[in-house]
């Protein structure tokens, strides 16, 4: 019952705003047709009890297992307790669908007869259309939100959401309603929604769900309004370097093991082995008409346009000289270095871009329902392109015209010219490049990965590195991976995950006594002392551990502080660092890491003063900055002011500091290595893995103090 007011709530809701539009002889108009009270049925039960619409679709379920291992039929897993969201095609709509396979250009099916099509069809037809939402609810239409669902369908694909309108007669006198339309992957339409069954949520689509199996790159190719980017992507070759889809050969090493839970070599926490390994990309492409809007016709114009804005050989070309010739598949063409920059080697949806989670002014449990009332400063992450240059790309979520948007090297000013202020942006000229979500009636979601139309021409020129990069680079470690979010373990938050040793490209050695483990908080807790994490996630790592990673790339050649974000207690251990450019040969970087918070990273080693009784008003900058001088001279500084628990925020606690573990010199385009290693004999301590910062000196040691957030 409680559901189904929600329900008729968010639906009045969306109908109140689109009835805003100006439309003749229109009125508002509730359809509730479709809104289900609970059945007590399973979902097997509605099928079965329901011949007239799903017959066909219960024939292939009674075909299909749920993985090679089970000898039970979705249709007997449908009918047992769990939480699943059912995206139910019509019979009308799998013979639709069926007939388009059979007179397609080359037919995936010999026969219209339902018996007669094949196995991996009737699988694909039943995994894209089922999400297993495990021990979560399953997603109502109330749980919806522009964008994908944040659990992937049994197909390990997203699902994603849109929303439209049609207007429908509702009298004789020809008085009209505006009704809202819920599309699924752009071209289904739910026609009845929220049934609500034992073990979940059916709703009815009236087109098979069927997401493209193109590659990114040709599903760009095949775009209508992308066809100028589409002709690069094959002039430089960069279409065929982006075909891989699955890591076949780790899936097999690791058959025994993946997908199964693991509680540790050591006692740590109850995890799962990713069942599978994807590989992943994402594109950002201009559209014909953005390219036409600044007179770019062909390669030549666009020649003289990258010319004439001032992309230029830095440090990130160690040392080569960038070709304006014709051979666009050099990595130091000018064409190639163009086309790699538009390029991510991870698969993200739109939503996971960027992380809402506890910033400043927010606390985890507002995550699922961030509004532009609720946004009080921006959200960003940094992703390192394809390019062989080593290169990033910012991308800042931010309130813009009254809505919240993801922007590409966005400039973003903050208002702080207090110690205590609340640090809203100052908006100015430099607004970044905005992403949009979506591509018209166009599909973006391809088989490994995703492409976004962006509304300007992105390019790496002196402004990145000198503006848009030149900043505190804060890094949630989970970024710095992209099998995280490619295979939907980072910001999915349903359990915990441990990692073999060959699984993340970014680690380079791991010891077999090393347990990796990636702890999200699950539970969208908000209670200060607990999980005073960026972006409420961490790795947590146990046993004799010793392991070795890439770090991120600088923007620009200079000098730049290291620090890793600290979050001390007695569970806690000692780490050794190694830092350099050869990961087999690593020299130490000063003394072990103490990471204990009655030893190591207690106020008497660190320095640390409650801001309260230095200046209790809150305005004595001096004395603060002060104790921040102190701080610095033992290594340490206080946690951000960013990071926000239950009003509570990352200075507030003596345990959650930033350890400046290096400060040196660091080259554009090269590539860095640190290494971690226990140096004590317990194997049941724990190595905390949150966050680290590349700060360069232009901020730690500029004009102004480095802000405290």
């Amino acid at each position: 019952m409680i559901r189904n007011i929600k329900n008729l709530f968010s639906l009045a809701l969306l109908l109140g705003s689109a009835a805003a539009m100006t439309l003749n002889s229109c009125k508002e108009n509730i359809d509730d047709s479709d809104l289900y009270t609970f059945t007590g049925e399973m979902m097997t039960d509605h099928f079965v009890n329901n011949p007239e619409q799903f017959s066909s679709y219960l024939t292939l379920l009674s075909r299909v297992t749920p993985s090679k291992r089970s000898a039970s039929t979705m249709r007997e897993l449908l009918n047992a307790r769990g939480h699943y969201t059912c995206f139910a095609p019509t019979n009308q709509a799998i013979a639709e669908y069926i007939a388009s396979l059979y007179n397609a250009e080359k037919p995936q099916v010999s026969s219209l007869n339902l018996d007669e099509v094949p196995d991996s069809v009737a699988k694909s037809i039943v995994f894209n259309s089922i999400i297993e939402n495990g021990n979560n609810e399953a997603y109502a239409t109330t749980d919806f939100e522009t964008g994908a669902l944040g659990t992937t369908n049994m197909n390990d694909r997203y699902i994603s959401i849109s929303y439209g309108t049609e207007i429908a007669n509702i009298s004789q006198s020809g008085d009209t309603a505006l009704n809202t339309i819920i599309y699924v992957n752009t071209n289904s339409k739910i026609i009845e929604s929220d049934i609500e069954v034992e073990n979940g949520y059916i709703h009815v689509v009236d087109h098979v769900l069927a997401p493209s199996t193109a590659t990114v790159a040709d599903l760009v190719i095949s775009t209508p309004n992308m066809q100028f980017f589409g002709d690069l992507l094959k002039k430089t070759g960069w279409n065929s370097k982006l075909t891989n889809y699955k890591d076949e050969a780790w899936e097999e090493k690791h058959d025994d093991i993946r997908g199964t839970i693991y509680n540790g070599m050591n006692g740590g926490w109850e995890g799962l082995y990713p069942e599978h390994h994807y590989y992943g990309y994402t594109l950002f492409v201009e559209t014909d008409s953005v390219y036409q809007s600044k007179g770019i016709t062909d390669i030549e114009s666009l020649k003289q346009w990258v010319m004439a804005n001032n992309h230029f050989d830095d440090d990130t070309n160690q040392g080569h000289v960038t070709s304006w010739g014709t051979d666009y598949s050099s990595d130091y063409n000018w064409l190639n270095q163009f086309v790699a920059y538009h390029i991510l080697p991870e698969r993200l949806t739109y939503n996971n871009m960027v992380t809402f989670a506890n910033e400043y002014g927010c606390d985890a449990s507002m995550m699922k329902d961030r509004t532009p009332s609720q946004f009080y400063v921006n959200v960003w992450e940094y992703w390192e392109t394809m390019a062989i240059q080593r290169r990033s790309i910012k991308i800042t979520g931010c309130r813009h015209d009254g809505t919240i948007q993801r922007r590409i090297n966005r400039v973003s000013k903050y208002n702080q010219k207090t110690y205590k202020e609340n640090r809203g942006e100052m908006t100015e000229d430099d607004y970044g490049i905005r992403i949009s979500d979506s591509n018209e009636s166009y599909d973006n979601n391809a088989l490994n990965g995703y492409y976004y139309p962006i509304d300007d021409i992105l390019i790496w020129n002196s402004r990145v590195p000198n503006r848009v990069l030149n900043e505190r680079l804060r890094f949630d470690i989970t970024s710095l991976f992209p099998e995280m979010i490619t295979n939907n373990i980072r910001q999915n938050r349903v359990n915990s995950w441990y990692f073999t040793e060959d699984y993340l490209a970014g680690i380079v050695d791991m010891t077999s006594s090393t347990d990796f483990e990636y702890l999200p908080n699950t539970s969208y807790s908000t209670g200060l002392g607990s999980w005073m994490d960026y972006q409420i996630d961490e790795f947590n790592i146990r046993g004799q551990y010793d392991f070795t990673m890439k770090l991120p790339p600088v923007p620009y050649t200079g000098t730049y502080e290291l620090r890793y974000g600290v979050w001390a207690n007695d569970n806690r251990g000692m780490a050794q660092i190694y830092m350099g450019e050869n990961w087999k040969n690593l020299p130490a970087i000063g003394i072990p890491l103490d990471l204990r918070s009655s030893s190591g990273t207690n106020p008497s080693s660190t320095g640390w003063v409650a801001e309260s009784s230095i200046a209790p008003t809150g305005t004595d900058s001096t004395s603060l900055f002060e104790n921040q001088k102190t701080m610095r001279n033992l290594g340490f500084m206080k946690g951000p002011k960013y990071i926000q628990v239950n009003g509570g925020t990352g200075r507030d606690s003596q345990n959650n500091l930033r350890k400046i573990i290096y400060t040196g010199q660091f080259e554009a385009g090269k590539t860095y290595y640190i290494r971690f290693k226990s140096v004590l004999t317990s194997t049941n301590t724990e190595f905390f893995f949150d966050y680290i910062e590349l700060v360069p000196k232009s901020v730690y040691s500029g004009e102004n103090n480095e802000d405290i957030w």
